[in-house]
């Protein structure tokens, strides 16, 4: 019913694969969902609601009818970190948003791409990383790795790791802008 996307870093190719992926999807899945739970660089819509710039890409070039709320129910605005420490902000109701949007998604998608936000630790002083957030939405992951071989397997291993911590399953791995010199080589060891 969903997958969640998410990245060792920041720049590694996220959005891009995600925005392929939606495309191919979409051809075969009519009833087709898009999520960032989390997001950090936001657009005003309308008068009062900050939505995720990636959001606003995806619904508005793809069409996808679910409301701009359920689609970026977390927003890390200027401030925000101070203020979910001085508890003017609650992880439990964070929490709370994260799973009704996606509940209301299930229940008008036949499928939905989940994209996080940053690398995985991102959310990790409010307990809503990527990886906490794929446990509570008991969502399996796919990592994405910018393409080399010591560095990304070092990057992946921290990210796995941290996903399984939280009781995320990775069941899969993107490594993205491999050099064509050294695609066979990036194969063979990885």
């Amino acid at each position: 019913k969903a997958i969640f996307v998410a990245a060792t870093g920041q720049n590694v190719g996220k959005t891009t694969i995600c925005l392929g992926m939606i495309a191919a999807l979409k051809k075969r899945i009519p009833r087709l969902g898009f999520m960032k739970p989390v997001g950090q660089q936001h657009l005003r819509v309308g008068e009062d609601l900050l939505v995720d710039k990636d959001v606003v890409l995806f619904k508005e070039y793809f069409h996808l009818p679910a409301h701009y709320s359920d689609m970026s129910p977390v927003i890390f605005p200027k401030g925000f970190t101070r203020d979910y420490l001085d508890g003017k902000i609650s992880e439990e109701a964070l929490r709370n948003k994260i799973s009704k949007s996606f509940k209301t998604l299930e229940k008008e998608h036949d499928f939905i791409l989940i994209e996080g936000t940053g690398h995985t630790g991102v959310g990790s002083i409010a307990n809503i990383n990527n990886g906490q957030v794929a446990a509570l939405l008991n969502v399996p992951i796919i990592l994405i790795a910018s393409g080399g071989l010591g560095s990304a397997f070092d990057e992946l291993a921290l990210n796995k790791t941290l996903c399984e911590k939280h009781g995320a399953e990775v069941v899969g791995v993107i490594l993205n802008r491999v050099l064509p010199e050294k695609r066979e080589m990036v194969i063979e060891y990885m």
